[in-house]
């Protein structure tokens, strides 16, 4: 079996899934494939870890061109001095970018204009998928050459108006450009950047045939457990098991179980829009599932939709535990062709991960904790980091595959040791360092703070902290505590977000990001509390720290950083000129939480919203954003209540001196007040706050009427405990 030169498959970046990842994949081209892996017969690239860049060449303008995202592509790309300027001030980013896309545009320069066309179109119209691999801007491999490198699979011609790739096929034109490839590089051999198309080359073989009987004899028995044949699918297999465990949960009638399971299982149908006529994807929605059911079954419905993600982790766990171990051992021979010593270079990582490790437990942080012993079942000991490659792609049957072996347990491990994650703090300097706090000044972290509301993220969120992940070595999300309400009953919370954001990091695979709820109504007045750190917060800017104030070039968004910051920063600690480093939003589609809103109310199909790295966890996102917050109407909520249905003849009648009494008292607790602001914004809170002083003013007679009141919020608020603050709201601005 042998992979085609150049693969198209997977969109943009030719996706390489895991061979666990494909559901009409068959147990028998499973076993097929490590069969003609463990006999040296797979044949493919290495999987390298460098930056992607996409690269073109406009033989009417005569200059290189170069994408990073769909953005760029519909401006035709950027040229060298458009790439400069994104990189600007990035340091060793900058030099590997610029460098290398320097190398290309005098390599091709050096090409007949005839071959230019027959490789790229008179104007940039195929861009091929390339990485820079540079030691001077090394991830978790360190490379000893700077290479761009020319990928075998994501080249495509794509669309100017939409960024999307046309069914076109450009192998002949892929082919042109690595039979120019010898020429472009005695154009540049004077320089220290090499390009290259990945060279195919085959796994080699399994010295005996051990780990190849363990991982057949294991998938054997996981498809027995199961009761799945060998012609039967990675989906069937999902299918049998999730289906138990749903049964173990739930007792429903035939057709809603289906469409609880198409739900699970992520299944869709394209269906035309008739307010766009647009296609797009549709999925099962919760109410359909629930019709005629119970309120019992409606709940635990609602909790099993809510866990889709775990159930079908759980259920394809036991084949991507075959599939990573038999990686494993497949790759303990792969020597990769960019580093020298290979010996050296395992033996560093090994450092750094045992490093990494004893740092964690040392912590006593108990989500890294967690995390560890995921990783550590994959990875077991550090003896198994066995090689200086990231992983292997190759194709079958028309499909783009990888093995990765232990490279991604000790991706995680490093990068949470390194710049912590989600609410785990980096751990590097527990062991073996000296703590940050104690560095001398100079030496802090780069931190990037991206203030906002995020009511809710969206890709182009994402994209913006993408940006800042690269150039920082932590970037803090600031999440507004304010609510944003989307329908009737329903609205996006500062939790909702945060959980939504956890979901993009994670699948995204950022893990020196941070999202917090802001201790202010304002994230960007949060940003300045952060940089000033009066009350000396370990989480906060620290002395040699260098912060990057998130912001971006759309028009005026420059203008929440107005002014002189520097001065309220604490001593040591710099405040970086935001615009020099802002994220370019015009290279991404014009987005907004408002239409993420207004999408959510229509039931409008939310995919062009979320994040391409996220597709997956559509049903998960989805349910972050259809359920209320759940509340219990405690005795201080009913309270609350009342004050929205008082009439304003009731809420005057109290002695106005005991009400000076009573606001004096409570204002000597300022969360009081701060409760309700942040609970029903700046200016219902306040209002239902003075209502509250004067209520609890009120003299004995006047129990009647606030009886009454009662009386009415409670009959408005039956079965409350599931409702969220937006229908609390409603109610008062009902009454009033």
């Amino acid at each position: 079996m042998s992979t085609s030169l150049f693969l198209t498959e997977g969109g943009v970046g030719g996706h390489m899934s895991h061979i666990y990842d494909n559901p009409d994949l068959t147990f028998r081209q499973m076993r097929a494939i490590f069969q003609a892996a463990a006999q040296g017969e797979l044949e493919g690239t290495e999987k390298t870890d460098g930056q992607n860049l996409y690269i073109s060449y406009s033989v009417r303008d005569g200059k290189a061109k170069a994408a990073r995202n769909k953005g760029n592509i519909k401006q035709g790309g950027l040229t060298a001095q458009e790439l400069a300027a994104k990189f600007a001030g990035r340091g060793s980013v900058e030099a590997a970018f610029n460098d290398a896309f320097e190398i290309f545009e005098i390599a091709v320069n050096s090409l007949p204009i005839r071959k230019q066309v027959d490789i790229f179109g008179e104007d940039a119209n195929v861009f091929y998928n390339a990485e820079i691999q540079d030691p001077r801007n090394a991830n978790v491999i360190n490379y000893n050459t700077k290479t761009l490198n020319i990928h075998r699979v994501g080249h495509a011609a794509f669309d100017r108006e939409t960024g999307t790739v046309l069914d076109v096929d450009v192998s002949r034109s892929a082919t042109a450009l690595e039979h120019a490839l010898t020429g472009m590089q005695s154009a540049v051999a004077d320089r220290d950047f090499r390009i290259q198309v990945n060279a195919i080359r085959n796994l080699e073989a399994l010295s005996d045939n051990k780990s190849l009987e363990v991982a057949m004899q294991s998938l054997e028995s996981a498809l027995d457990d199961a009761g799945v044949a060998d012609d039967e699918t990675v989906g069937d297999y999902v299918l049998a098991r999730v289906v138990p465990m749903v049964r173990a949960y739930v007792n429903l009638p035939e057709e809603n179980e289906k469409l609880l399971l198409k739900r699970i299982m992520g299944v869709k149908k394209e269906e035309i829009n008739p307010n766009t006529g647009k296609k797009i994807r549709k999925g099962i929605s919760l109410a359909q599932i629930k019709r005629n059911l119970d309120s019992q079954q409606k709940q635990l419905v609602g909790k099993l939709v809510a866990d889709s993600g775990n159930l079908m982790q759980t259920a394809i766990q036991p084949i991507e535990d075959i599939v990573h171990d038999f990686s494993v051992e497949m790759l303990r021979g792969l020597k990769s062709a960019f580093v020298l010593d290979q010996e050296t270079e395992v033996k560093r990582l090994r450092a750094e991960v045992d490093q990494a490790i004893r740092a964690i437990e040392k912590s006593g942080n108990e989500e890294a904790m967690e995390v560890l012993a995921k990783q550590m079942s994959k990875l077991k000991t550090v003896e198994n980091i066995s090689t200086a490659a990231e992983g292997f792609v190759f194709d079958y049957d028309g499909y783009t595959y990888k093995f990765t072996g232990n490279f991604a347990p000790v991706n995680q491990l490093l990068g949470m040791f390194k710049y912590g994650r989600g609410k785990i703090p980096a751990m590097k300097g527990i062991v073996g360092e000296m703590p940050l706090e104690e560095k001398e000044e100079g030496t802090g972290r780069v931190v990037a703070l991206v203030p906002g509301k995020f009511k809710p993220p969206h890709r182009g969120h994402l994209e913006m902290v993408r940006h800042y992940s690269r150039m920082a070595d932590v970037v803090k999300v600031l999440v507004s505590p304010l609510a944003r309400e989307y329908d009737k009953g329903k609205e996006v919370t500062a939790e909702d977000s945060i959980d939504i954001w956890q979901i993009y990091i994670q699948d995204a695979g950022l893990t020196n990001v941070e999202v917090m709820r802001s201790p202010k109504n304002s994230p960007v007045g949060a940003a300045f509390d952060f940089v000033a750190n009066e009350t000396n917060n370990a989480s906060f800017a620290q002395p040699g720290d260098e912060i990057i104030l998130g912001t971006s070039t759309k028009g005026g968004d420059q203008s929440r950083f107005a002014g002189n910051v520097q001065k309220y920063a604490r001593d040591a600690v710099t405040i970086l000129d935001p615009m020099e480093y802002a994220f370019d939003a015009s290279a991404e589609d014009a987005l907004s939480a408002t239409d993420f809103r207004n999408a959510l109310a229509t039931g409008e199909d939310i995919f062009r919203w979320i994040p391409e790295s996220s597709h997956q966890n559509e049903d998960k996102i989805k349910n972050v954003l259809a359920e209320p917050e759940k509340k219990t109407l405690t005795m201080e909520g009913l309270f609350s209540l009342v004050e929205g249905v008082l009439t304003e003849r009731e809420m005057t009648k109290g002695d106005k001196n005991r009400e000076t009494r009573l606001k004096k008292k409570m204002d000597k607790d300022p969360n009081i007040k701060q409760d309700f602001i942040d609970r029903y914004g700046k200016e219902e809170g306040e209002k239902i706050y003075f209502a509250t002083i004067r209520k609890r003013s009120m003299k004995e007679e006047e129990e009647e009427d606030i009886e009454e009141a009662s009386s009415m919020a409670r009959g408005s608020v039956a079965g409350y405990s599931g409702r969220g603050k937006s229908e609390d709201e409603g109610l008062i601005r009902e009454e009033e």
